[in-house]
């Protein structure tokens, strides 16, 4: 057998396992409910009146990663959020049903599950008492679009503004901080931020990654059976993959908040939040 024979079988395999996970986790809900929850939850900070949470997907909550991510986030929306490390799904988890040798396929379960676990039951848990509280998930790679650029001190009043947002609020319950590639539709829908001058505009779109969104209890008890039940093909590897796709089939698009925002130059990231390449590799690809 050819090496590039060789190479397509082991992504037929990869791509195999990953579709039975969807499948295993789409078609009983009530399964994952039986599985022990991993202790992947560690508080970083108290608050006394409620602030909207901001998980931090992470292999190790001490890391430069996570500080760097931490710090950023804290920045661009100081005293707004209470901070919580989720510590990433390992590799070798139970529940990762390919390969060692398929590493890559690995690493896509594993984003999965950490976002299948916060959407179904960290999310909910957290939020029993608020159907419509916002949580919010990032990345351990994301920076924030610089401020001075927009000619705001940080951006906490036109993320509330968006938060409030009745289209957003209570029609979608999800939005993108940050999104790649994105692709709109010729009747897109507009929100102009009122308290930003008009320098940072959210539209609908659909498109790549997942490293800065926000979600609402409601949707995210329900939102990867939405999700799952538009059947992946072959082509659709990573999670934020299966998200696009469900946008396209379903003709749900969400908004990114700050869709006109575009940086780094040369690359597909729109939106107040971006991967920060130049000090972070990827741990997804």
């Amino acid at each position: 057998m050819s090496i590039s024979q060789t190479n397509r079988a082991c992504q037929f395999i990869g791509l195999l396992g990953l579709l039975i996970i969807i499948v295993y986790l789409a078609a009983d809900h009530g399964l994952l409910s039986h599985v022990k929850p991993i202790p992947t939850v560690q508080m970083q900070s108290k608050s006394v009146v409620m602030r909207p949470r901001a998980y931090i997907i992470t292999a190790d909550c001490y890391s430069a990663r996570f500080n760097a991510t931490k710090q950023n986030v804290e920045r661009a929306f100081p005293n707004f959020f209470e901070v919580v490390c989720f510590l990433a799904i390992p590799l070798n988890d139970s529940r990762i049903l390919f390969p060692s040798s398929a590493t890559l396929f690995r690493k896509w379960a594993s984003n999965l599950l950490a976002f299948v676990e916060l959407w179904t039951y960290e999310i909910p848990k957290h939020s029993a008492q608020n159907d419509l509280q916002w949580s919010f998930i990032f990345e351990d790679d994301v920076n924030f679009y610089d401020l001075s650029k927009v000619f705001l001190k940080n951006y906490i009043s036109p993320l509330q503004e968006m938060m409030s947002h009745p289209d957003v609020h209570l029609k979608d319950g999800f939005f993108y901080l940050g999104i790649c590639d994105p692709k709109y539709n010729n009747d897109t829908q507009t929100i102009v931020l009122k308290d930003t001058n008009n320098s940072v505009i959210s539209k609908r779109n659909y498109g790549y990654c997942l490293h800065a969104t926000a979600i609402t209890a409601k949707r995210s008890r329900i939102f990867w059976g939405e999700i799952a039940s538009y059947r992946p093909n072959a082509n659709e590897k990573s999670l934020d993959y299966q998200l696009r796709e469900f946008s396209m089939r379903s003709k749900s698009y969400f908004y990114t908040f700050g869709s006109n925002l575009h940086y780094p130059p040369g690359t597909g990231h729109f939106g107040v939040a971006f991967q920060d390449r130049g000090k972070f590799w990827s741990t997804v690809t």
